[in-house]
């Protein structure tokens, strides 16, 4: 059946930066078949943003006035429901799409799906993808660039959508740090309960992490992920007074958060909001040894050395100096990692770090993130909404939400 519009694909890598063209597009001053002179609109996660900021500063509940919520307490999946029905209110020609499915998990991305395939039937869409699975099978067309400029317009069959395997070479550099008294289990929590109010969130969790595990914890969104990860990581006083046992200690017998964090290595991608300033490659990854942000200290000359073989499997010796600002999402993940793997803690526990990265970027920390729990001993915590098919867990800790709340099932 002949598609009643076309739909276009952009893929969202350096070569495309959307400063130069996306504006253009949804004025329609692009000569693209069935959106030239035609006039769009923008769904993304900036656009969700602005309209939480409005929410904050000026009480303005434009999306959520008919169901007398606000946005924050909405889960993603509502809030970008509550975006796409906003949206399509204002009658556009066409609806650019920015990488829809992030921060979705599983069952929320195929709702969505379904829904823009729908869609799709009565309007033209622009699909901007960083990961190639998530392309609507109703795309037509692919959108090429050239020094940021729009280069052609190509059927979708005939556009070569890359295929990445990333090797890092070199092994990573032995330990110079030292821990001491490190028990076979590292964490071990037993018949957890967390509840807010009147709300369950996480329901007789049993879960035991072991030395040199590799595990995939992974739920819905809302499912209670980050609760479990704050128990672990020593900053939740729901942990208190359960068996909440971190590297043979129970929670609440003396240790300080600070004891606990210092075994632990931990990224996130709310950590990049914390790196304002420019500070050079060696100094992000030195600074691992010191868990400063920014490096305020200086360094031994065995710590220099280290930073240096880390960034030598980063295959990064020449950006030594180089601002980490200035460095891509993915190169900047890379960097995050070595940073808290510097020390070889006992524990390594990765918060969505394939967020918002493109294919090539998910290759290469997946591979980096392989490479560590071959390589060394520190077990590994990684944490995702979606299954990730570079990642190679020995184990799955996947929670179940329930009105009594979320269940944990190991496999």
């Amino acid at each position: 059946m002949t598609p009643t519009h076309q739909h276009y694909a952009i893929e969202d890598t350096a070569r495309s930066p959307q400063v130069h063209w996306l504006s253009h597009l949804l004025n329609g001053a692009y000569k693209l078949p069935g959106l030239e002179g035609k006039r769009g609109v923008l769904f993304s996660n900036s656009v969700l943003e602005k309209h939480i900021e409005e929410e904050d500063k000026h009480d303005n509940f434009e999306l959520t006035s008919g169901i007398n919520r606000s946005l924050r307490t909405l889960s993603s999946g509502e809030q970008k429901k509550a975006l796409l029905s906003h949206l399509l209110l204002q009658n556009p020609d066409f609806i650019v799409l920015n990488n829809p499915y992030e921060t979705l998990d599983k069952a929320s991305v195929s709702a969505l799906k379904q829904q823009l395939i729908a869609l799709s039937k009565d309007l033209p869409i622009v699909f901007i993808f960083n990961r190639q699975d998530d392309v609507l099978p109703v795309i037509t067309h692919a959108i090429t660039f050239e020094k940021t400029e729009l280069k052609a317009v190509v059927p979708i069959e005939d556009y070569t959508l890359k295929k990445n395997a990333f090797v890092f070479d070199k092994d990573i550099p032995p330990a110079i740090t030292t821990y001491t008294n490190i028990p076979e289990v590292l964490v071990e929590l037993k018949n957890v309960n967390v509840n807010y109010e009147d709300r369950s969130i996480l329901k007789n969790i049993n879960w035991t992490i072991k030395k040199k595990e590799f595990w995939h914890l992974i739920g819905p969104n809302g499912s209670g992920k980050s609760t479990l990860l704050s128990m672990i990581y020593g900053n939740n006083s729901k942990g208190y007074g359960q068996d909440v046992y971190l590297f043979g200690n129970k929670k609440g017998s003396g240790e300080s958060v600070w004891d606990i964090k210092q075994k632990i290595g931990y990224i996130s991608p709310a950590m990049l909001e914390l790196f304002k300033t420019s500070h050079t490659v060696e100094q992000m990854i030195i600074s691992g040894f010191f868990d400063s942000i920014g490096l305020y200290q200086s360094p031994s000359t065995a710590q220099r050395q280290t930073a240096a073989q880390w960034m030598e499997v980063l295959n990064l010796g020449k950006e030594k100096n180089t601002s980490f600002l200035k460095l891509s999402p993915a190169i900047q993940r890379l960097i995050l990692i070595a940073r808290a793997m510097i020390k070889h803690p006992p524990l390594l526990i990765l918060d969505e770090p394939l967020i918002n990265v493109d294919d090539e970027g998910r290759a290469l920390i997946s591979a980096l993130i392989n490479k560590i729990a071959k390589e060394s001993e520190t077990s590994i915590l990684f944490v995702a909404h979606r299954d990730e098919a570079n990642i190679h867990p020995d184990f799955t800790y996947e929670l179940h939400p329930s009105l009594n709340g979320s269940v944990g099932l190991q496999k």
